[in-house]
């Protein structure tokens, strides 16, 4: 994780893209920087922005169908896995899953949209940047938002109506296929209700994951799409753009419906509670420049509960013998606990689930091999050999 950090450092700034990365990368990422004492948000802080192929692929399957094959799965269905989709468009991808061959997967998809849908391509690469996202919302001009659910995609017109008072990140809209005239006098339950069901009105969107919100031109049929006529949805558009009160009550609404999360049990589950302060920072540097012994004095010094939580189980588990006994002896306990699992604490996966979950799976000849390992493996985990 050191070299990763290290190497993301030398790139930056830039904006770092991948496939389902959003989603998925991100969040590991994020998780494996906090658990080794390095800046949670190196991806998008000091002028660093995020991206995703994904997205883009589903903008262009959406608005412009032509410019790129989208391939049907087993399943009858289409799919944009890049596994499949990139050979669909003449990527020569023997290697799926390999890390580098996913690499150059990404890459040329990423270059085939920008060069054969450019109009998708630059309507949303400016919404790498958070503020572009919410100062769209915040014109009170009409958007298209495409969005994908189970591999089908759908275009819906949208204007911006408020957002999360303590999370502004977490932008809500208005769907225009509803009649304003229904909903900016409902009670703050009622639009509660108007979160919740494939035909609400209010639906979230995160300017911080690069949303698929494009001018209503890019979007084609857009009134085959939602069943009405443009100078109905700009009409729409203005009444609830102009009602100020309504996105304050929205903000009220999404508050009730999104609460902070309840304080974690474990420090893998508190990344979000706030950021370590200046003097912590720089302990953290010096831990990571030290020796084991100093490591684990340094450890100590450390004022966030959570980072010295977590420096010690750094040193716990690359140099044990560097800690104090009493200390060793309690992470002992913390590695027992988290491994076999505790009477209530939720601490992820414990050896019993894995093997339950190995059990679970059935065995053929492509795979009894391989499950009998990891069932060994697992065993022997949980009788604490090496």
């Amino acid at each position: 994780m050191l070299q990763i950090a290290q190497k993301l450092r030398e790139w930056s700034p830039a904006i770092f893209i991948g496939y389902n990365t959003l989603s998925f990368d991100e969040p590991l990422l994020r998780q494996a920087f906090y658990q080794t004492l390095q800046p949670v948000y190196l991806t998008n802080t000091n002028g660093n922005q995020r991206a995703d192929v994904l997205r883009l692929a589903q903008a262009t399957a959406a608005l412009t169908p032509n410019a790129m094959a989208v391939p049907i799965s087993a399943k009858g269905k289409p799919t944009l896995r890049l596994d499949t989709l990139a050979p669909a468009n003449g990527f020569a991808h023997e290697n799926a899953h390999d890390a580098l061959a996913d690499v150059e997967a990404t890459i040329y998809m990423a270059r085939l949209i920008r060069d054969r849908a450019p109009a998708v391509w630059n309507s949303l690469m400016p919404l790498v940047d958070k503020g572009a996202v919410t100062a769209a919302l915040a014109s009170g001009a009409p958007k298209c938002l495409v969005e994908y659910h189970m591999g089908v995609p759908s275009l819906r017109a949208v204007v911006g109506c408020g957002h999360h008072p303590k999370n502004p990140t977490m932008q809500a809209v208005f769907d225009l296929r509803r009649d304003p005239s229904e909903v900016l006098n409902l009670s703050e339950y009622e639009l509660a209700e108007e979160t919740k069901g494939p035909n609400r009105a209010l639906r979230t969107i995160y300017a911080n994951k690069m949303p698929a919100l494009v001018d209503l031109g890019l979007a084609g049929d857009l009134q085959g799409a939602i069943g009405l006529p443009e100078a109905e949805v700009v009409r729409r558009a203005a009444v609830v753009a102009a009602d100020g009160q309504f996105a304050a009550r929205v903000g009220v609404v999404m508050a009730q419906r999104y609460p902070p999360f309840e304080p974690a049990q474990v420090v893998e589950g508190r990344m979000y509670e706030g950021f370590p302060s200046r003097a912590d920072e720089a302990r953290m540097q010096a831990f990571h420049a030290a020796g084991w012994v100093e490591r684990a004095e340094i450890a100590e010094t450390i004022e966030d509960d959570r980072y010295r939580e977590l420096a010690r189980r750094i040193v716990f588990h690359e140099q044990p013998d560097a800690l104090e006994p009493e200390r060793r002896q309690m992470l002992e306990l913390w590695l027992q606990n988290r491994l076999q699992g505790r009477d209530g604490v939720e601490a992820g996966r414990t050896i019993g689930d894995a093997l339950i979950d190995v059990e679970g799976i059935v065995a053929d000849e492509t795979n009894a091999s391989a499950l009998h390992d990891i069932q060994h493996w697992l065993e022997r985990i949980g009788l604490g050999q090496p």
